[in-house]
């Protein structure tokens, strides 16, 4: 099934860690466990004010170029945290994107994405086809995500999954190699 949500759009350039967050006040707290309350109040509050308590669980961003550049991890969380179910951009860092997925955020790159939305529509974006469906029923591609992509995003990021596959995974009845 395609996740469906509002559009929140964000134009090119957009930073990480002084746009979508403000890093400088988590600073603090940086290798500790994250403050999701305090994450989702100030994701993207600098850029747009209203996001913080306007935004809905399944909601998407768009961004355009160079989107969360220079970044920290807490910026996916901060997204996730917020409800949004995926972020489709027209380009961004590879870091991001392995962070944001191992947070269980995914993230589509998408070329034409920007020019072919406005704030507030509703779109549809599934990682697992790569494909964009846009409220003109035009369907934009993107790369999809791979097998292994796709298992962590639906387990809510890598901890999760990895958790979930050692709990069903069969104990081993002995050591091997033990010296007699």
């Amino acid at each position: 099934m395609t996740p469906r949500g509002r559009v929140w759009k964000f134009g090119d350039d957009v930073s990480g860690d002084d746009g979508i967050i403000e890093f400088a006040i988590i600073r603090d707290s940086f290798g500790k466990e994250f403050d999701e309350d305090a994450l989702r109040a100030m994701c993207f509050r600098r850029l747009r004010p209203e996001f913080p308590a306007q935004v809905k669980a399944g909601d998407i961003v768009v961004g355009g170029r160079n989107f969360a550049h220079h970044n920290h991890v807490e910026v996916s969380v901060a997204m996730r945290a917020s409800g949004i179910a995926v972020v489709v951009v027209e380009s961004c860092d590879s870091g991001f994107l392995r962070r944001a997925l191992n947070n269980g955020l995914p993230v589509m790159i998408c070329p034409g994405i920007a020019a072919a939305v406005s704030d507030g529509e509703t779109i549809g974006a599934d990682p697992a086809t790569g494909e964009v469906h846009l409220p003109t029923g035009q369907v934009l591609r993107s790369k999809p995500f791979s097998e292994r992509m796709v298992q962590i995003w639906r387990a809510g990021g890598t901890i999760p999954l990895l958790e979930r596959e050692f709990a069903t995974r069969p104990q081993a009845a002995g050591h091997q190699g033990d010296a007699a």
